[in-house]
């Protein structure tokens, strides 16, 4: 038998990767950017108009759940499910420090004070050369804690609306990946937003 080609090895080895940069914005600078859009800015136009961020947290690697890996499959063969998109596509931040599981279907900090999940930003995600980019932006009253773990999710059939309970984010939601890591503590009126990446490749 033949030895196997480059290419066949590497669709062999496909591999799940995901990362995330926080982008940082602390409270003097999101004040200053409020006043100067005239609303709270996004990610996008945060890093767009020119503004630096604070401070840079990345987060290499995210555990693909079970339920994640479950709906891939089923939009891949065709068997049915709603797509991580716009208007169905959110990202949780949660202190929970408990390690994350394959069985995990909502953040540790789950219905607590301590877990937001929110939407995406507009015309989030986007897709390159086998990569997935979701921005989401977590304004001055969103998500003010120690982030300790994070994850992105779909929401079937219903729009996302920011809740600290994944049940509440729309109908029926799944967490498609789940990390834990020290990502620091977010205070009010911080600015914080989550490029989250996933790579399959």
């Amino acid at each position: 038998m033949s030895a196997p080609t480059a290419a066949a090895r590497h669709l062999d080895g496909a591999t799940w990767h995901a990362h995330a940069t926080i982008y940082k914005f602390h409270p003097d600078k999101a004040i200053a950017a409020v006043e100067r859009f005239g609303h709270e800015p996004t990610l996008a136009e945060l890093l767009g108009g020119g503004w630096e961020p604070d401070e840079i947290t990345e987060v290499d690697g995210n555990l693909l759940t079970t339920v994640g890996l479950t709906r891939l499959t089923s939009l891949f063969t065709g068997a049915g499910g709603t797509a991580f998109d716009n208007t169905h596509g959110f990202i949780g931040v949660g202190t929970s420090t408990t390690a994350a599981l394959v069985g995990d279907t909502a953040l540790g900090s789950n219905g607590t004070s301590n877990a937001w999940y929110r939407p995406l930003d507009a015309s989030y995600p986007t897709t390159s050369g086998g990569a997935i980019s979701a921005n989401c932006t977590f304004g001055g009253s969103d998500a003010n804690f120690a982030w300790n773990e994070w994850g992105s999710g779909i929401s079937n059939s219903t729009s996302p609306t920011p809740a600290n309970a994944i049940a509440s984010v729309g109908t029926s939601p799944i967490l498609v990946n789940h990390k834990i890591q020290t990502m620091g503590t977010k205070a009010s009126p911080a600015i914080w937003g989550v490029l989250a990446t996933i790579t399959i490749a």
